[in-house]
C-alpha cells in the first residue's frame, strides 16, 4: 500500500506530471497511459465497432499523445485532451470504413407512425435509457454497427457520451445542421430496427 500511495504522489501536479513525460520519464509516460488507456479503448470501441479498430485507436492515440505533449496547453484537463484525440482517431478510422447509404436515403419513409409511436411508448427518444436492458442493448449495438459513419458518430457522440451538439460540430467538422440532421436520421434508423422488439415487449408486459 505505502508503494502505491507514494508512487501516486510522485507527480503532485498534473503539469508536473505532464513536464516530466515531455522530458521522455518513462514513469511519468507510463502513468498517463495507465490513468487513461481504458478511457481511450472504451469510447473507441463504442464509435468503432471492433475490438481490432479500438485497439488500432488506442495505439494510434498514444502515440500522438506523445508525440502532441509538449503542444499541451493546460486549457483542459490531460484526460480531456486526450479524449478528444481518441475521438478524432476514431471518426478516421470509420470514415475509411464506409457503408453504403442507399437505406439511409429512405429511411424515414419505411419508418411507419405505428413503429415510431410503439418505440417511444416502449423505450423512449433517449438510447441512453435502454441500456439498462441486456437483450435491447445487444439488438442496439447490432443495428448501431448498421449505420454509416457520419450517422453512427453522431448518435454516439450525442447519445451515448452525451456530448452537446455544439461539441459534435467541433469534433467532427459538420454544420449544426448536418449534425441534426445525422442524429435525427440515425435515431430513426434506429427505431425501425428496434420496432419488432418494441412489439414484443408491449405484449409481454
Amino acid at each position: 500500500m505505502k508503494n502505491k500511495q507514494q508512487e501516486s504522489n510522485i507527480y503532485p501536479s498534473e503539469d508536473e506530471l505532464v513536464q516530466e513525460a515531455i522530458k521522455g520519464n518513462k514513469k511519468a509516460l507510463s502513468k498517463i497511459v495507465t490513468d487513461n488507456e481504458q478511457m481511450v479503448y472504451s469510447t473507441a470501441l463504442k464509435l468503432v465497432g471492433n475490438k481490432q479498430d479500438a485497439e488500432c485507436v488506442l495505439q494510434e492515440t498514444f502515440l500522438k499523445v506523445f508525440e502532441a505533449l509538449p503542444q499541451f496547453k493546460g486549457k483542459s484537463s490531460l484526460s480531456t485532451w486526450i479524449y478528444r484525440i481518441a475521438t478524432n482517431f476514431a471518426l478516421m478510422k470509420l470514415r475509411g470504413n464506409k457503408k453504403s447509404m442507399s437505406d439511409m436515403d429512405q429511411v424515414e419513409h419505411k419508418v411507419s407512425k405505428e413503429a415510431l409511436q410503439l418505440f417511444n411508448s416502449s423505450i423512449g427518444n433517449n438510447p441512453q435509457q435502454a441500456m439498462e436492458n441486456e437483450e435491447l442493448k445487444e439488438q442496439m449495438d447490432e443495428a448501431i454497427d448498421e449505420l454509416p459513419p457520419k450517422f453512427r458518430s453522431v448518435l454516439v457522440l450525442k447519445d451515448i457520451e452525451g456530448m452537446s451538439l455544439k461539441e459534435i460540430v467541433d469534433m467532427t467538422g459538420m454544420s449544426l445542421p448536418a449534425v441534426k440532421s445525422n442524429l435525427h436520421r440515425a435515431r430513426l434508423f434506429l427505431r425501425d430496427k428496434l420496432a419488432d422488439y418494441s412489439e414484443r415487449t408491449q405484449f409481454t408486459h
